[in-house]
């Protein structure tokens, strides 16, 4: 059975992770990864294009990363690399930016060619907006039959001018020419329509279709919502927010079950304030989240407006901040719509020994596994 062997990169702004993997069918080995953050002084510095030559900041918290003198911020960047050995005319890249406007159109069968032309020279009358502000790119969804006739469904995805120039610019700077640039968000899609195809479903055996589905990508400042119609690709959407507020929740419950761990009595007889607690932690993660959950009850709406009033079947929440308490209970209890964390199936890549400390983050990287599953 064919192993492929890839190297993958997700792409946040100044965050990026990269990952050797190795995937057969949906069985993926997570052989190397690691994470990239600019540091804040990297990072303002080099915006406003200073030497960074007296910013021993950077080493210091970083021994391992040798900055040349005179150093820009692209060098910090390509240094990671390097000493991830990253080969980086191999990377297949998803790209997460804000901005980005989906559209999913139903055309007449065309020939590829055909196809190419008419999202190149007519795009704009798929959107609204002016469209040379954006760099479009499409992808096909699948092909069907309606009364008798055979069609195609296109997903276009306009990214902005500004996001894209800027990412091609640092990436070829550092020598970057990646095989494959895709979404995060599609990736994502890709990931979540694999792992709930009927195909799969064996369990259910009147599941004639695959689901509905809500994925919801929570990261510590955007929150992106992808809905997916029998598996396909449906809308997406973004929302700015700030999470990373949350940590002190996270840090204060977990400090509440250290204290359970350890036994003392101080701190874990008094059940009353274990449960003022627990309250606490929860009406600030609802109140933290009301915006996404307003936004996700417009998009749900829209959904039904468009499916004679069929809401979803599914919601599964990923990301960086998925792993906080009372997530399942909030959504479902807010949006009446079964909600889970994790990926369907039970399913979950394996880490090595050399990664296995990444698994317990391993809800954050599902842009990277949606990634690995692509074709081609």
């Amino acid at each position: 059975m064919l192993i492929r062997k890839q190297w993958l990169a997700v792409v946040r702004g100044d965050r990026w992770i990269v990952a050797k993997v190795a995937r057969r069918k949906l069985k993926l080995d997570i052989l190397h990864i690691a994470e990239y953050h600019a540091p804040i002084e990297y990072k303002t510095l080099g915006d406003e294009g200073e030497s960074l030559e007296k910013n021993l900041s950077i080493e210091e918290k970083d021994p391992e990363v040798k900055l040349p003198l005179g150093g820009t911020k692209t060098d910090l960047l390509k240094t990671w690399l390097h000493n991830n050995h990253v080969p980086i005319n191999k990377l297949r890249i998803a790209i997460s930016c804000p901005g980005v406007i989906t559209r999913m159109i139903t055309l007449p069968l065309l020939a590829n060619h055909d196809l190419d032309k008419l999202l190149t020279d007519q795009v704009e009358q798929y959107f609204t907006l002016n469209i040379s502000d954006y760099v479009v790119d499409y992808r096909l969804l699948e092909r069907f039959s309606e009364e008798g006739e055979l069609r195609q469904r296109v997903l276009l995805a306009a990214i902005p001018k500004y996001h894209w120039e800027r990412l091609w610019s640092e990436w070829r700077e550092i020598g970057i020419q990646p095989k494959v640039v895709d979404l995060a968000a599609d990736s994502l899609a890709r990931l979540y329509s694999k792992l709930t195809s009927k195909d799969l479903l064996k369990a259910n055996v009147e599941t004639e279709t695959s689901l509905d589905l809500a994925i919801v990508d929570m990261n510590s400042e955007r929150v992106e919502f992808i809905l997916l119609e029998h598996g396909v690709f449906f809308l997406y959407s973004d929302i700015e927010v700030s999470l990373d507020g949350l940590d002190q929740v996270k840090n204060a419950l977990s400090s509440l079950s250290v204290g359970h761990e350890n036994g003392h009595p101080e701190e874990t007889d008094d059940d009353l304030q274990t449960a003022k607690l627990q309250a606490w932690a929860k009406k600030e993660i609802e109140t933290a989240l009301q915006n996404v959950l307003q936004s996700l009850a417009n998009f749900f709406s829209f959904f039904a407006a468009r499916h004679f009033g069929k809401t979803l079947d599914f919601i599964y929440l990923t990301g960086e901040y998925s792993d906080l308490p009372y997530l399942e209970e909030i959504f479902q209890s807010n949006l009446d719509i079964s909600t889970q964390v994790g990926f369907p199936n039970a399913w979950r890549p394996r880490f090595n020994r050399r990664t296995k400390t990444f698994q317990k983050y391993g809800m954050k990287y599902g842009s990277l596994y949606g990634i690995a599953m692509r074709e081609g």
